[in-house]
């Protein structure tokens, strides 16, 4: 069986437009990865070792904070209390007021405990192989190719293998962002609504991933899946707007404000972001940041709506990445970072079908 990737008819001018654009963008990935420094700051590593945290004394407090949060309201204290009282001695900065996470995770971690939270944890990890599993079934992916994505799949989810990962609310809403597209279907959207409600309770920043599922619902006339996808926007923002307001019942007028996210720090910070966010921390930027780009590539090569959603997502948060946040804020990626690996399992047919349309120029004139 021959699989036909969304360049299956494509011109020869086109073909070889898109080849430059590609090799152009993996040679630009390169400078800004000689000009990166080699050590990592991310706050969990992939493999190496369950107790393995930070090399920076930034992230290593970040887990400490949040940990520490959680263990004060197993003793039974209040949420806004206690973080604000934490982040206060710490020398957190708590205005404006998203910069006290929401409570859903501590409530769940204090609710479970350590060994049942992760057990949680992992069971969402499983869930999104199973899902997307699934879902390349439905899609009529081929066997290897399917097998091959959901181990690519599960080397972006693996930092949820790191216990003390559990602690960070990105990673649980990457994973949940992931699970509620591999359980999209036209026809029977309620679950994947439902796990993205989970998702934007666990941190607002996947609110950029409901929006674009909202566009996607509107732009292809399903009127009752928008509705849904709005509603649960409004939801959000009437949550957002509560949590707001318990934040401003906590702060002190003497308490610090954050600094500025919006940094500007290009492509550079995107392609940092989520070099650090995946299993690719562990190799050089010089061979990790084009791959980065060869995986965008990919979705770009598989011919189907999920691939073209995936890649505006990857393109819509790295341009994120590229406008906001601080270095420190890298683990921004983690939300998602779980499926950008999954498309290099399609550059094959891609660049087989690019390779055909100029071969087929070439034999037209020969001939």
């Amino acid at each position: 069986m021959v699989e036909e990737s969304r360049f299956a008819t494509i011109s020869t001018k086109g073909a070889k437009w898109v080849l430059g654009l590609l090799l152009a963008l993996i040679l630009a990935s390169l400078w800004p990865a000689a000009q990166q420094p080699k050590s990592p700051v991310q706050p969990v590593s992939t493999a190496k070792s369950e107790q393995k945290t930070a090399k920076s004394g930034e992230a290593e407090a970040d887990l400490a904070l949040y940990k520490a949060i959680v263990g004060r309201m197993q003793a039974g204290e209040n949420y806004y209390a206690v973080a604000a009282d934490e982040q206060r001695k710490r020398g957190y900065p708590l205005k404006p007021f998203v910069t006290v996470r929401q409570p859903t995770l501590a409530l769940v971690l204090a609710s479970l405990g350590r060994t049942w939270g992760y057990v949680l944890e992992l069971t969402i990890g499983l869930t999104v192989l199973f899902v997307w599993y699934r879902k390349l079934i439905d899609q009529k992916v081929i066997a290897w190719r399917r097998v091959t994505f959901i181990g690519l799949l599960a080397a972006g989810l693996s930092p949820i293998l790191v216990r003390e990962a559990m602690y960070l609310h990105e990673i649980w809403a990457g994973a949940l962002i992931a699970l509620s597209i591999g359980l999209y279907r036209p026809n029977n959207w309620l679950p994947s609504v439902l796990v993205a409600a989970c998702a934007l309770a666990l941190r607002e920043l996947a609110l950029p991933f409901v929006l674009l599922m909202t566009a996607f619902a509107f732009v292809q006339r399903r009127w009752v899946e928008t509705a849904a996808w709005s509603a649960l926007i409004l939801l959000f923002l009437a949550g957002v707007y509560l949590h707001a307001q318990a934040v401003s019942g906590v702060v002190l007028p003497n308490d610090p404000k954050s600094a500025t996210w919006l940094l500007q720090g290009g492509p550079a910070a995107a392609l940092s972001f989520m070099w650090q966010a995946l299993p690719l921390v562990e190799l050089p930027q010089l061979i990790g940041y084009p791959i980065i780009i060869v995986g965008l590539f990919g979705w770009l090569c598989w011919r189907s709506e999920t691939s073209l959603f995936v890649l505006l997502l990857l393109l819509g948060y790295m341009l994120a990445f590229a406008i906001t946040g601080r270095p420190n804020n890298f683990y921004w990626g983690y939300l998602v970072s779980p499926l950008l690996m999954m498309g290099l399992i399609f550059v094959g047919p891609g660049l087989r079908d690019l390779q055909a349309a100029i071969k087929g120029a070439g034999s037209s004139s020969s001939a």
